[in-house]
């Protein structure tokens, strides 16, 4: 490696590791701000929710790889140019394209990399995840015991606390509703205390100086409006709650594995198969279905009029022809139901309805389930795209950030992070945009997941073109000076 491609990557290094880095914080704070409601006050532990911001961190590589390339780009070259070694580089008669070439080969490698972890590392970290939030999501909240409220934190039980005095519990009221009849059961004690077995898998509250109240179920004669009632007084009752339903507990993988956005590019290409497939035999089966109503398609007919293009299979010699006995009637038939006689054209009638109202049934069902193909089918197409658009985008945005930073000739923290983040920005909302207008079945697939690719190339080529050319795309000194002019000039005294 010479010098130059060295001192070029070594450059494109740290801004590229920094700023990676910090868009993985910023992806997993947004995540943790999205999902607080359902991982606060679950008495999660520690390492369940560094399990889960690891695996969001491996999710977000590809986004943040792009953010860290278009940031480094910027402040690599913009810091070039403004201590004036690009121009030295220039002068020397090293082109722009010639001083890029390594920073391109090491996106490129940046670029497989970004799809290594689409295709293969983030199907099963995300499949990990999906599991681990969903456990978290169905995780009771731990029990809070709260004096002057009534806690519903055990199944099919209502505990009320009136009062607290050090270790002991005063004025408790527990109500059972697991018979499902209401307030049937009720326990009162004026003293309790809580504490756990020895394997803490036991909540004990022992209850001091209360009464307990059962309304018992109505015997076998339902007529009478009496109902049985039993009444206990205690000097001493204890109360066993079992904790195991706030034990966290793992979900089977197998009930994520088949969602699309946990695949790889060849697994997507079977899914999307598989689902046409279905498609297709939705349709032939309400073919079928439909064939057994048409006489002329039972004979082989796709309409009436081709049954008429069709050669009679009982073909009947002239000879023959000439000995047949001739019509009863030369009547012209304005319609076959004239044939039918009166009375039972009712019948023919309602019948047809029917067969009528059940193929438009079926056709309707068909109908209705052929846009969920349809999403089905936009859904992979637009997972199989993303793979290779992220990929794709760490390359292009070479070719933005690096002439950018050429021509605004600035390296620090402020002007070419805000360049960065406004490219950066615009690429995601038009990837967002463009594949929900997909998902929706407003655009095909492929121009919505490639839309942010086909609107930055351009400006890719431009950027290039006028970096090349030493071009200033805006003077802003030309634009200070053509508004001074606008403005009203203070006359010298």
């Amino acid at each position: 490696m010479k010098k130059l491609d060295k001192l070029l990557v070594i450059s494109f290094l740290p801004p590229l590791i920094i700023w990676f880095l910090v868009a993985v914080f910023i992806f997993n704070m947004q995540f943790l701000w999205k999902y607080v409601d359902d991982i606060v006050g679950k008495g999660l532990e520690v390492h369940i929710i560094l399990e889960l911001l690891f695996y969001q961190a491996l999710a977000m590589v590809p986004q943040a790889l792009v953010f860290g390339v278009v940031i480094a780009s910027v402040m690599t070259m913009g810091n070039l140019s403004e201590h004036y070694e690009l121009a030295s580089m220039k002068s020397a008669g090293i082109s722009l394209m010639r001083i890029l070439r390594p920073l391109f080969f090491f996106v490129l490698l940046l670029g497989g990399a970004s799809y290594f972890f689409s295709n293969v590392i983030i199907p099963v970290t995300a499949l990990q995840f999906k599991t681990r939030l969903y456990d978290i999501r169905k995780q009771r909240p731990a029990l809070d015991l709260q004096v002057g409220q009534f806690n519903n934190d055990f199944r099919n039980m209502t505990i009320y606390i009136g009062g607290k005095n050090g270790n002991q519990l005063e004025n408790m009221r527990i109500y059972d509703h697991s018979e499902q009849r209401g307030n049937s059961s009720q326990t009162n004690a004026h003293f309790g205390q809580l504490s756990l077995s020895k394997d803490k898998r036991y909540l004990l509250l022992e209850l001091e100086d209360g009464k307990r109240f059962e309304e018992m179920q109505q015997g076998l004669d339902k007529k009478t409006s009496f109902y049985p009632f039993m009444r206990m007084n205690f000097k001493s009752y204890r109360s066993v709650f079992d904790l195991s339903e706030f034990d966290f507990s793992e979900t089977d993988k197998d009930l994520f594995k088949n969602h699309y956005s946990l695949l790889n590019s060849k697994q997507l290409l079977n899914g999307i198969d598989s689902i046409l497939s279905k498609r297709a035999r939705r349709l032939q089966e309400l073919q079928r279905n439909t064939d057994n109503f048409f006489y002329f398609r039972k004979m082989g007919g796709s309409t009436v009029d081709s049954l008429g293009k069709r050669p009679d299979k009982q073909y009947i010699p002239f000879t023959d022809l000439a000995q047949a006995q001739p019509l009863a009637s030369s009547k012209n038939w304005k319609s076959i139901v004239e044939q039918i006689p009166k009375m039972d054209r009712h019948a023919l009638y309602q019948r047809a309805q029917s067969f009528a109202r059940n193929i438009k049934t079926q056709a309707q069902n068909v109908n209705r389930g052929l846009p969920h193909y349809e999403e089905d089918v936009a859904e992979h197409e637009n997972e199989l795209h993303k793979k290779i658009i992220f990929a794709l985008a760490c390359v292009l945005f070479l070719f933005v950030g690096a002439p950018m930073g050429a021509i605004i000739k600035k390296g620090g923290f402020g002007w070419p992070i805000f360049v960065a983040f406004v490219f950066f920005m615009t690429f995601f909302v038009l990837h967002l945009t463009g594949e929900r207008l997909a998902k929706k079945l407003v655009w095909p697939c492929w121009a919505g997941s490639w839309l942010p690719i086909l609107v930055l190339l351009p400006m890719a080529i431009l950027l290039s073109r006028a970096a090349l050319k030493d071009a200033q795309l805006i003077s802003f000194s030309s634009i200070w000076s053509k508004i001074k002019s606008i403005l009203p000039q203070k006359k010298k005294a």
